[in-house]
């Protein structure tokens, strides 16, 4: 290999540009519907066949391009988005890098179709980032971009694509991530002449989401919706519906869709407690700050950003899904014979073609909810297999059934976190003071929070080189083992977490010990009073560890079940 220093061909800095942009079909979608919507489209139309590699189009009704703009339209760094390096501070719009159609030309054979006002229209074509063509045309107000044969320069690249229906798949995700974002916006996209997703433009968050996801997926969704200097808004899944991969959640930054870690983590924060660890919930979260406190420059496809203060913005994202989760969490499934759906959920799910769009794993979320304090007052029948506590309800359900202990966890956590933050809690002096050995590290870390543990009804003391002396423990957990109880709570504790965490992390596991074992026998009258605390529990619906407490069996299913008619 030579060492001396020349300058690349335009052809391969063009390549090269285009890699960074240009990954796969989806970011062709992807980089036009983001034109489109900049041009004030109110329609898009999009077209894909053999997964994008044969053909791409896209069609909207924006405000178009010049005759004589069309050149530039597809030249390298060129935009109408920005004048200067001061706009970049700013940005407003989705696209602003001016490489978009450049790149797309760069690695495909590219026509593009547009007009300012009706008989104004102009196209241009060009293939390898040279012009080929170009003249007078026939179309409405507004562009069309199409794009044929992608990587056909670049042979290499369609190596590290996958099949033709995952790259299908990544269209129709990108269509609906964009659907679900800009709901005054109609799209529509079709695969190889068939319909996969239409939406009608409604402007309304609810209704895009169930024609994006279906009417079963979007039932109970949870919106968010509180204005600020970040203003924070969306629709995530009640806590009974969640999923084993972060994928389905969907997050904007002023209408951009990001990969934040940091938000995807503040969502998260807001479920604990109300989702089992290592779910997680799906829905579309929109966060819109001023433009000049948050840096989009900071990646080729622009779906990373970096923030001013994100210390701020996490705060912010996490206290609007924290209050807007609390006010419905008390959410509860409802089994309606044939799967996780209501009568009404499950015949709307039967009206969704197959091939509308889904999230990855969305069937796994895919529940309908009621509202655990709609149905009381609750009464106590019996325990089923000697261990579910079956109920049933004064408004009209036909069954509850109720896990004994995890109803029962969480109505001491409930107690316990409201009393700890009042800075009363109720102490047991025990009769002969436990004692437990721990190592060095775990000794540290309870000297840093022996004042937090007394905050939360826990009297403990440093007892010897390697061992703890407790003296007293909540009351609500009198009646647990309290040598096992305070080993396991020093195993809780974290230099890294907040006390607030630490003290989450006390209270789930206080209740969990104080609680009823799942599988002992209870009286009637022990079983009642589960029933009953358990509607009156705020966020009642799930265990402090995210398990659910209670499922209501439909009656309008049962009766469908029994061929008996409706009520």
């Amino acid at each position: 290999m030579s060492s001396a220093i020349r300058r690349l061909p335009q052809a391969v800095a063009d390549a090269i540009a285009a890699g960074e942009v240009i990954e796969r079909p989806a970011s062709v979608v992807k980089e036009l519907l983001e034109n489109a919507l900049d041009a004030g489209a109110t329609r898009v139309t999009v077209l894909a066949d053999g997964g994008g590699l044969v053909r791409i189009e896209v069609s909207d009704d924006g405000e178009g391009i010049a005759a004589t703009d069309l050149g530039l339209a597809i030249a390298p760094h060129a935009t109408s988005k920005i004048t200067g390096a001061a706009d970049l501070e700013r940005v407003r719009t989705l696209g602003f890098r001016g490489e978009a159609l450049a790149s797309i030309a760069a690695v495909a054979e590219l026509r593009l179709v547009s007009a300012t006002a009706p008989g104004a229209a102009a196209y241009i074509a060009a293939r390898g980032a040279a012009v080929v063509e170009q003249g007078a045309a026939g179309a409405p107000r507004g562009t069309t971009v199409s794009v044929c044969e992608l990587f056909a320069t670049t042979p290499a690249r369609l190596r590290f694509l996958r099949g033709e229906r995952a790259e299908a798949a990544a269209i129709r995700r990108v269509c609906a991530e964009t659907a679900m974002l800009h709901p005054a916006v109609a799209l529509t996209l079709c695969i190889n002449g068939d319909e996969a997703l239409r939406t009608t433009g409604s402007a309304s968050t609810m209704t895009v989401l169930r024609e994006v996801l279906g009417n079963a997926a979007a039932a109970g969704l949870v919106a968010i919706d509180a204005p600020g200097e970040i203003w924070v808004s969306g629709a995530l899944s009640p806590p009974p519906a969640h999923q084993a991969q972060r994928s389905g959640l969907v997050i904007a930054v002023n209408g951009r869709r990001v990969h934040s870690p940091a938000l995807l983590t503040a969502v998260d924060d807001a479920y604990r407690g109300l989702i089992p660890a290592g779910r997680h919930p799906y829905g579309v979260l929109r966060v819109d700050l001023d433009p000049s406190s948050v840096d989009v420059n900071v990646h080729p496809t622009k779906r990373e950003v970096r923030f001013r203060d994100e210390r701020s913005v996490f705060a912010t994202v996490q206290r609007a899904c924290w209050a807007a989760l609390r006010e419905a969490s008390n959410t509860v499934p409802v089994f309606a014979g044939a799967g996780w759906l209501g009568a009404a959920g499950a015949q709307a799910e039967r009206s969704v073609p197959q091939e509308k769009f889904r999230l990855d794993d969305a069937a796994d979320g895919e529940v309908a909810v009621t509202d655990l304090s709609a149905l009381a007052p609750l009464t106590a029948l019996g325990q089923g297999g000697g261990a579910w506590v079956v109920a049933t309800s004064g408004r009209g359900a036909a069954l509850v059934v109720v896990d004994p202990h995890a109803a029962e966890e969480k109505a001491l956590y409930v107690e316990l976190m409201q009393r700890w933050s009042d800075g009363s809690p109720d102490r047991q002096l025990l009769l002969l003071p436990v004692v437990v050995d721990v190592s060095a590290d775990r000794l540290e870390q309870v000297e840093e929070h022996i004042e937090l543990l007394a905050t939360c009804g826990y009297d403990v003391e440093v007892f010897g080189a390697a061992q703890l002396r407790c003296t007293a423990v909540p009351a609500q957990a009198a009646a647990a083992e309290p040598a096992r109880l305070v080993a396991e709570l020093v195993g809780t504790l974290d230099g890294a977490a907040s006390a607030d965490r630490l003290r989450h992390r006390f209270a789930a596991l206080t209740a969990c010990h104080a609680a009823v074992r799942f599988g002992d026998r209870l009286s009637l009258e022990a079983q009642q009073r589960i029933v009953d605390r358990l509607p009156a529990t705020p966020g009642g619906s799930t265990c402090p560890h995210g398990r659910p407490t209670a499922l209501v069996l439909d009656d309008s299913a049962l009766r469908r079940t029994f061929r008996r008619p409706p009520g």
